[in-house]
């Protein structure tokens, strides 16, 4: 008899790490900390803001669903014109939804450098 799953892939030190600032993100949003999400974003999305609070408004007003979401789940890690994108399954009250989200490497230091959102079936 031959098994029909085998051991889930081992995640590369790069997904950890851009795993690991989504997941960042994504839980100072649910609490509320503006500063901690604000710090995970890229420059030139800090540059666009200009400060937390500007950037927690956007996020509230423009992402209903990724703001204080209930849960995510981490989707494939895709290379997009040559720019890593993780998507991520997000539920929340506001809905669920496939977010995608472009990362920027600086310095050896991952950051979000914007998120777009999926349809997904019945959405």
């Amino acid at each position: 008899m031959l098994a029909c799953a085998g051991p889930a892939p081992a995640q590369t030190p790069q997904e950890t790490a851009i795993r690991d600032v989504i997941t960042r993100q994504l839980e100072a949003l649910r609490r509320g900390d503006a500063h901690a999400a604000f710090a995970v974003a890229s420059p030139a999305i800090q540059s666009l803001f200009g400060s937390p609070a500007k950037f927690m408004s956007m996020v509230e007003q423009g992402y209903p669903q990724i703001y204080r979401s209930r849960s995510h789940r981490f989707l494939k890690l895709e290379t997009i014109e040559g720019k890593p994108v993780q998507r991520v399954l997000i539920e929340s009250a506001a809905g669920t939804v496939v977010a995608r989200y472009e990362m920027a490497e600086l310095a050896g230091t991952w950051r979000i450098n914007g998120v777009a959102i999926e349809k997904t079936d019945g959405a």
